[in-house]
């Protein structure tokens, strides 16, 4: 591997609970029995993709991609506390073999959102033991997986599954509580950092045909573009960017050793509910997650925080879930990433399109942008496509469609996009300019075309 230029990655991005199906012993499981989800919906089955990821895998191959990005399941390979499932270590063993024999990088993700039932019961990351039981889990998935597995995303959305879990209230438990959600974040940091040192100090020696890939660990944080509702609003001048320092900045700044530059006492909290700044950096690269715009709204009422996050404006181009599509937004996340000077991955973009009539264009003004923001200097080595399949998107359920490959969840028939194609064509476009990171920059014109 070149590594002045390093090889660019091409994914997509899944996650085990959105695909896999079955997975009964987590905490997500047990909130759709309870009818928490749109329509009444249960994840079930899924995609099946538990039997069917051979042929998944080789359908992100077919299109060109080079990695792929997926999320091992805590509670089937922890159903009890202490109690591990081998087979359940088997299966992902499989799948990154296959994803080497297929030439995709894997990126293993240790958490996306769920827990072990057993873990959430006790309060989940506001519980004082999870950094410890996180960091066993790592240990386990380090000594059974790590020799094949170079790239590693600790936690995904940390901010996401505090605010849903403890303010938003639209992940179990779904209680109200700030207090709880400061704890969550500090735990869910130190977590990252437990499992950031033992990756590096207990990784075996590589047994994969990446040798020359060293070992680099990040997270998958993500951000928004946030707005101004009325631009010539002082007030939501100043709430966006208070938004933008608590949401975007805090967390970047935690795994950066930069200290915390604002703490924003949000929602009535006894203490700003972001995470303390860890002593040094504990990342090798930032991975961002980014889809849409934000307007923030100042909204003054005797109860409750005087704030409100409002997304696409009637008539505006958007999404099946209501988000605005602005590129324009990753380009400026990319320049804030880009300012910690470590390699930035988009490790989730993407749109809901059933129709998939927004979706060749957004895929193509997006990665304007990543090529725009290679050429000004800011260090992005992948770009990983939210998802390879439509899946159970979490609250709204199978509705939304995000895949490049249609699912029939009758059938579990997959079918190909024309986004899947469109995304086939870039990708093919930059291997004809050499592949690599640098050559990104070439792009840009092909895209604007």
């Amino acid at each position: 591997m070149n590594h002045s230029n390093p090889t660019f990655l091409w994914g997509a991005a899944t996650s085990s609970h959105q695909i896999e199906g079955y997975n009964d012993k987590n905490d997500w499981w047990a909130w759709e029995a309870l009818g928490k989800i749109e329509r009444g919906e249960r994840s079930g089955s899924c995609t099946d993709h538990w039997h069917r990821f051979r042929e998944d895998l080789k359908r992100a191959a077919d299109l060109g991609m080079n990695s792929y990005r997926f999320s091992v399941e805590w509670s089937r390979l922890e159903p009890q506390e202490g109690q591990w499932d081998s087979e359940a270590f088997d299966w992902y063993f499989e799948l990154i073999q296959e994803c080497e024999r297929l030439g995709l990088v894997p990126m293993l993700t240790l958490h996306h959102f769920t827990l072990p039932l057993w873990m959430a019961e006790q309060g989940g990351f506001s519980w004082e033991r999870a950094p410890e039981l996180f960091g066993r889990f790592t240990r386990k998935v380090v000594e059974r997986l790590g020799a094949k597995v170079a790239l590693w995303c600790t936690i995904n959305e940390p901010m996401v599954l505090t605010a849903g879990c403890y303010l938003g209230q639209f992940m179990p438990p779904a209680i109200y509580s700030p207090e709880k959600a400061r704890m969550a974040c500090h735990h869910l940091l130190k977590s990252h950092v437990i499992a950031y040192d033992l990756i590096h100090r207990e990784i075996p020696k590589s047994e994969s045909r990446w040798k020359e890939i060293t070992p680099q660990v990040g997270i998958a944080h993500n951000m928004i573009d946030f707005v101004p509702d009325r631009t010539w609003s002082v007030i939501e001048r100043w709430l966006a960017e208070q938004l933008h320092q608590f949401y975007n900045i805090s967390w970047l700044d935690a795994i950066t050793g930069r200290g915390q530059r604002f703490g924003f006492p949000m929602l009535m909290a006894q203490a700003p509910i972001v995470p303390e700044a860890n002593e040094r950096v504990s990342v090798d690269y930032l991975g961002i997650n980014y889809y849409t715009r934000a307007r923030v709204q100042f909204t003054p009422k005797l109860n409750g925080p005087p704030i409100n996050v409002a997304f696409a404006r009637k008539g505006e181009a958007a999404s099946d879930v209501d988000w605005p599509i602005h590129p324009q937004g990753l380009q400026k996340v990319l320049k804030i990433a880009g300012s910690y000077e470590l390699p930035v991955y988009i490790t989730e973009n993407g749109i809901a399109d059933r129709d998939d009539d927004l979706r060749p264009r957004y895929i193509r003004e997006h990665l304007r942008e990543v090529a725009m923001a290679r050429q000004n200097g800011i260090d992005v080595r992948g770009y990983y496509y939210w998802s390879l399949l439509d899946n159970f998107e979490w609250v709204k359920g199978f509705d939304p469609r995000f895949g490049l490959f249609r699912v029939d969840y009758n059938t579990f028939e997959r079918t190909e996009t024309h986004s899947a194609r469109v995304y086939q064509e870039i990708i093919e476009k930059h291997k004809s300019f050499g592949g690599g990171a640098e050559d990104l920059v070439k792009l840009a014109s092909f895209l604007s075309e």
